[in-house]
């Protein structure tokens, strides 16, 4: 230190005090070590060279650092002088908008002012007075934010995606908004559906607000495109994400800084399980080597992997917020190039933009909205009718008879188990009711106590009861339970006295983590509001509660409407269409709750026909097969290693020249094609050629004889004609066991007999009832059943408790599985057919098995699970 402030000293050069600051305090130096070797992708001793000796780099109080220095005062005095020239505004709202271009004569303002207007004569006929008023409010409140041009650009993503075919819909807070709606951003009218416009935007809001929009996933490249080309390339950029270390992640590369053996570490990190809910080494199913556990390097090992977890690892793109600017990037935010050829990455995370003012568009991709496109299409090649969704009424009795009975397997939002779990108890027969299913299954309700209230309300079990007469028009739609969040603003207004700005900054801090001093500055004033407004001290501290109980996590209502309305579209289809939406589910994979088999086998059990892969009908993707009704037939895009281009030429050459004669035929014609020996192999296999006359293991023996092991592209392309193979032997037929596991192998699907009706004898003989003989069983008697599993789920909600789903040729049985349970049985609860032993539970039509039991089928192959894993 003196020999660095004499050298400045004889030069003249300012001294600057520093600590040279690495962590915030000393007992995070192993971590930082750590993460110095992975940085290196080394371990700590092979980066030794590069590390401090001690742990003092962490940050110092004032007096500390004084008393570090106190030969040079000038160094200390130098930091703050410059800290006071680093001072700098980062409010960029004054250069947010790119200038959105309108007609001669108009004001950005004045010609929203018109599209409003137009958009809402479209849409109510005619326009009610709560309408106009609703709208002039709103015009109103975004003319004195200054955000006409927001929404005008919003506007024009929609107007663009419309008129080039892609399927799209706003949702979140923006549906909330009247103005969204008439500009067909949003399809949630918010009118009918009493929607809050303070919970999307208020007169004092500082921020943007918030409009997300859903594109359909395979469409949406289109969109960003778009803004690339309307607003250029130097003022757009995509918001980036930062990804955190998870789990499995922590294990390889602590454990790899810490100079673990490879193997030791694959194994630790496969061991985890997947959805990850308790500590590392809780989660952990691999038993340890005796001299590992309680050494002092483990037990640094579990202490550092839980330490990294959430930090930050790296930056990626998000998944659809784009940055918009009035002024070249590189004046406003730092940037960097992206992986993607010609994209740039904002290095501000979503959360940063918004607290910036700066103009971000949330394009996300939903592969539902996909579904729904291909699905339409499907119908209208079938039927020659084109299905307008937008008016398609929302109260169908049937609909709503099949979501009461859990009927909801591929339908969008309430497939999971736990919504199949609540909806024959809550038995949803309006539109409103499909809301509230959409948001209760949320943590914010969960946590808050509010869904068993609920339902018990919606049974008719409790009364509905409000603490105040106040809070009867909030709380009405929901029974008297609090589930959005734009009840909590209407509370703090109508029942706290706070303005809309007051109510939704309320609203805000109670989402956060904040300490006891603020929480009690904010009940003291919340309680006085109350007391204005003729509200006891008792109710306003009981709502309160309630309110500081669910804020954190709540759901908004113009979300889960916008959803519901998705949710009701695809129960819909499914309903009326089965096999043209069975189609736009598996074309769109992956997707949703469920592996692409499970709805198939729901498909089946609906009485639609499954037919398999042929080389002279089948399409490149899954479609309804002509003329056959409740019929489809797998595509080629579920048959491994053929690949796009190998689809597109099968079935472009039959499309020119006309059906395939011959499996010589197919060959000779697809000469020179980009098929290679897997996926022509795979074809004969999964019975591609079987409606020829020709069956799979004689064409196999005579692809193995053309071929010699050398490559199809190769032999098609250089051989002038095709030498006639061996003789085959006489070769045994496939069993149906062995066709089925081999398109399950290949396909992923089954077009014939489920798996578990293979192993139904021995499945009998270990005494287990199948799922609908299990249906039968009363409540708290014990059974024995089995099956596939198809879901594993451990909730952050549920204490620890799994949640197993079993399928059978029949249908499923739900599990729930204890901690103590799964921990006795965790290695056999991984394989994929189970035996379980367990009680029967009912309650209210709803019934599972709670196990104590579990063995594991042996002979089923790891490659025949289907099981999706959640937490």
């Amino acid at each position: 230190m003196a020999q660095r402030a004499g050298m400045a000293r004889r030069h003249r050069a300012p001294l600057v005090a520093t600590n040279q600051v690495r962590y915030h305090a000393p007992h995070r130096r192993p971590l930082h070590d750590v993460l110095v070797a992975i940085k290196h992708k080394a371990s700590l001793d092979e980066v030794r060279g590069q590390l401090h000796p001690n742990a003092e780099r962490g940050l110092k109080a004032g007096d500390q650092l004084r008393s570090l220095f106190r030969d040079y005062p000038e160094a200390m005095a130098l930091p703050f002088e410059l800290a006071q020239d680093c001072d700098f505004d980062l409010d960029f709202r004054g250069v947010r908008f790119p200038g959105f271009p309108v007609p001669e004569g108009e004001t950005p303002f004045s010609y929203l002012y018109r599209l409003t207007q137009d958009g809402a004569r479209q849409r109510y006929h005619p326009i009610t007075p709560a309408v106009a008023q609703r709208l002039q409010r709103e015009l109103e409140v975004i003319e004195k934010t200054g955000l006409a041009e927001f929404f005008l650009i919003n506007w024009d993503l929609m107007r663009f995606a419309r008129e080039n075919g892609v399927p799209g819909q706003g949702r979140g807070s923006a549906a909330d908004s009247i103005v969204a709606y008439v500009l067909g951003i949003t399809r949630v009218d918010p009118i009918e559906h009493n929607l809050l416009f303070e919970r999307f935007l208020h007169e004092e809001m500082t921020s943007t607000p918030d409009i997300d929009i859903d594109f359909s996933t395979a469409h949406r490249e289109k969109v960003i495109q778009y803004i690339y080309d309307k607003y250029g390339w130097e003022r757009t950029g995509m918001v980036c994400n930062v990804v955190t270390y998870r789990p499995r992640m922590a294990i390889r590369q602590v454990g790899k800084a810490l100079a673990f053996p490879p193997d030791l570490l694959d194994r630790l990190a496969k061991s985890v399980d997947r959805w990850f809910s308790e500590g590392i080494e809780d989660s952990m199913g691999f038993e340890l080597p005796r001299d590992i556990i309680g050494s002092h390097t483990w037990l640094q090992f579990i202490k550092l992997c839980q330490e990294i977890q959430g930090f930050p690892r790296h930056l990626s793109i998000h998944v659809g917020g784009m940055l918009v600017t009035g002024e070249p990037l590189v004046d406003i935010v730092p940037v960097e190039p992206a992986t993607m050829e010609d994209r740039v990455v904002v290095q501000f995370d979503k959360n940063d933009v918004e607290d910036l003012g700066l103009i971000k568009m949330d394009m996300l991709g939903l592969r539902t909205l996909s579904v729904v496109a291909e699905s339409l299409e499907m119908v209208e090649r079938e039927t020659g009718v084109r299905l307008d969704l937008d008016a398609l009424p929302l109260n169908d009795p049937e609909v709503f008879e099949m979501c009461s009975e859990a009927d909801t397997i591929g339908v969008f939002q309430i497939e999971s188990r736990a919504q199949m779990m609540t909806l024959p108890r809550t038995r949803p027969n309006t539109f409103n009711d499909l809301v509230v299913e959409v948001a209760i299954i949320r943590p914010g309700p969960i946590q808050g106590n509010a869904v068993h209230p609920y339902i018990r309300r919606k049974q008719g079990r409790e009364p509905v009861t409000y603490p105040h007469p106040l809070l009867e028009p909030i709380l009405r739609d929901t029974l008297g339970v609090i589930l959005y969040q734009e009840q909590i603003i209407e509370i703090a207004m109508a029942v706290g006295g706070m303005t809309p700005a007051q109510s939704d900054g309320f609203r805000r801090a109670m989402t956060r983590h904040l300490n006891r001093v603020e929480m009690s500055s904010l009940k003291e004033g919340f309680v006085k509001g109350c007391l204005a407004n003729g509200v006891t001290i008792e109710v306003a501290e009981q709502l309160f509660s309630a309110v500081e109980g669910f804020a954190a996590f709540g759901f908004c209502r113009s979300h889960a409407a916008a959803f519901a309305r998705t949710a009701y579209e695809t129960a819909w289809l499914k309903l009326k269409h089965p096999a043209a939406f069975l189609c736009g589910l598996l074309n769109n994979q992956p997707m949703g709750f469920y592996h692409p088999s499970v709805l198939v086998e729901d498909a089946k059990r609906h009485g639609v026909t499954a037919l398999p892969v042929h080389v002279n009908h089948s399409d490149v993707r899954c479609l309804p097969e002509p003329g056959r009704a409740n019929t489809f037939r797998l595509g080629f895009n579920y048959l491994r290693d053929l690949g796009e281009e190998g689809r597109l030429a099968i079935v472009e050459e039959r499309t020119r020249t006309g059906d395939y004669l011959s499996f010589t035929d197919f060959l000779e014609r697809l000469r020179g094609a980009p098929l290679n020996p897997r996926a022509v192999r795979n074809l004969v296999m999964v019975g591609a050629f079987e409606g020829l006359g020709q069956v799979r293991r004689e064409l196999l023996w005579d692809w193995q004889e053309r071929t010699h092991g050398i490559g199809l592209r190769r032999k098609l392309q250089s051989q002038s004609e095709l030498r006639l193979p061996a003789q085959a032997p006489a070769l045994p037929a496939l069993t149906e066991v062995e066709k089925t596991r081999l398109e399950y192998r290949i396909s992923e699907v089954s077009t014939g007999k489920h798996l578990v009706h293979f192993w139904r004898t021995r499945l009998e003989e270990k005494g287990v009832v199948n799922s609908r003989e299990a249906m039968r069983v009363r409540s708290g008697s014990r059974v024995r059943v089995g099956g596939l599993v198809i879901t594993r789920q451990a909730p952050g909600t549920a204490q620890r408790i799994r949640f197993f789903t079993l399928e059978d040729e029949f249908g499923h049985v739900n599990l729930t599985i204890y901690p103590d349970v799964y921990k006795r049985f965790r290695r056999e609860a991984a394989q994929p057919i189970l035996v379980v032993d367990g009680v029967v539970q009912r309650q209210d039509g709803v019934w599972s098995v709670l196990v104590d039991n579990i063995e594991a089928l042996s002979g089923a192959a790891k490659e025949h699970s289907r099981s999706h894993d959640y937490k």
